[in-house]
C-alpha cells in the first residue's frame, strides 16, 4: 500500500499602520511535508561492494536500477517575511518585500523523483538545503507621479509637468551546490559520491576561463572506499546571486477633456547586468569551479518606446 504523506503549515503575522497611508507587515511562515512521495532505488550496494553487492544481482543477476514508489521523503521551510505597502496616494504607489528563508528537502523534484543516496545507512545524507533555496530575496516596485509644475502656467510648467516614473528592482542570493566526485573508488551502486573538503572555502568571485568562482583547492577527489566529507547542496558554496533593475519614464499629454496621449520610454535590465550560471562543480573537471555561461533568463539591456491613447 502507498503511504500517503501530509503537509503542515503555520504562520504568525504582525501588521502596523505607518504614516503616509503605508503599512508594514512582519511575519514568520513555515511548512513541513512528511512522507512525500518519491522513488527509492532498492537495487543498491554499499561502499566497495560494487555489482556483486546489489540486492537484486545476488538473487536474479539484475544490475539495473529498480525503483519502488512510496512516501519516503520530507521537506521543511522556514522564513521571515517583511512587506511594505503604500497604496496609490499623493502621487506615489510603493510595494516592497524581503524574505529571509531556508528550504530543506531530500530531492528537488516533487512526486516523481529519486534521491542521491539509496542505501538505508546513508539515506540521511539526502536531507539538505533544497536546490532552489535562496537565503535572501528582495523586491521593490513603485510608481511616482512627479509633482513639478502641476499647478503652474507658462512654458517651463508645460515642459516639466505630467511626468511619471516607475521601476522594479529585484535581488536574491544564489542557490547551493553539490561538489561531485568520481565514484570509482566508492563502488557503491545507487549512491552518489561527493568531494572531500580539504581547506577553507574561499569565494574568489571570478567568471570566465581561468578565473574560478571559488578557490578549487578547497576540495579533493577521494581514492578510498568511503563517502566524501561534503554533502548535498552545501550552503557555503552558492551560485552567483542576481539583481535586476527596470525603469520607465512616462509623459501624459491631455488632448481635450477626456482623451490623454501617453508617451513611454522603458528600460529592462537598465544597468545591463549579466546573470551568470553556476560554476562547474565536478572536482575531477579541468574547469572545476569555473563559470562559463550566463543564464537563458538573462537578457541584455532592452529599451522600448511606445505611445498609448486613453479615453
Amino acid at each position: 500500500t502507498l503511504d500517503r504523506g501530509y503537509i503542515q503549515s503555520w504562520n504568525l503575522l504582525f501588521e502596523r499602520r505607518l504614516p503616509w497611508d503605508a503599512s508594514l507587515s512582519l511575519g514568520y511562515v513555515g511548512t513541513k511535508t512528511t512522507d512525500a512521495t518519491g522513488f527509492w532505488n532498492f537495487n543498491y550496494a554499499n561502499p566497495g561492494e560494487g555489482q556483486e553487492g546489489q540486492i537484486l544481482y545476488q538473487r536474479f543477476g539484475r544490475t539495473a536500477s529498480t525503483h519502488r514508489f512510496d512516501g519516503w521523503n520530507k521537506t521543511g521551510y522556514h522564513s521571515l517575511q517583511v512587506a511594505l505597502n503604500k497604496p496609490f496616494s499623493q502621487g506615489l504607489f510603493l510595494k516592497a518585500a524581503y524574505t529571509w528563508a531556508k528550504a530543506m528537502n531530500e530531492t528537488d523534484d516533487e512526486g516523481w523523483s529519486g534521491v542521491s543516496w539509496n542505501s538505508p545507512n546513508v539515506f540521511f545524507r539526502n536531507y539538505a538545503l533544497a536546490g532552489y533555496d535562496r537565503a535572501h530575496t528582495f523586491q521593490l516596485g513603485f510608481v511616482y507621479e512627479v509633482p513639478w509644475g502641476r499647478d503652474g502656467d507658462g512654458v517651463l510648467a508645460a515642459i516639466i509637468k505630467d511626468w511619471s516614473i516607475n521601476g522594479m528592482f529585484s535581488a536574491f542570493t544564489g542557490t547551493p551546490n553539490t561538489i561531485g566526485a568520481p565514484g570509482d573508488s566508492l563502488d557503491a551502486r545507487g549512491n552518489a559520491q561527493t568531494a572531500d573538503l580539504v581547506g577553507d572555502i574561499v569565494k574568489l568571485g571570478g567568471t570566465g576561463p581561468g578565473d574560478p568562482w571559488y578557490d578549487p583547492s578547497a576540495w579533493a577527489e577521494i581514492t578510498e572506499v568511503r563517502y566524501g566529507t561534503t554533502g548535498r547542496n552545501v550552503g557555503a558554496v552558492r551560485d552567483p546571486g542576481w539583481w535586476n533593475n527596470d525603469r520607465g519614464l512616462f509623459r501624459r499629454f491631455p488632448v481635450g477633456e477626456r482623451v490623454n496621449l501617453e508617451i513611454r520610454a522603458e528600460a529592462f535590465n537598465l544597468t545591463n547586468t549579466p546573470h551568470f550560471n553556476g560554476p562547474n562543480t565536478d572536482v575531477n573537471s579541468g574547469s572545476f569551479m569555473t563559470i562559463t555561461s550566463t543564464s537563458g533568463n538573462s537578457p541584455e539591456r532592452q529599451i522600448r518606446f511606445g505611445a498609448r491613447v486613453s479615453f
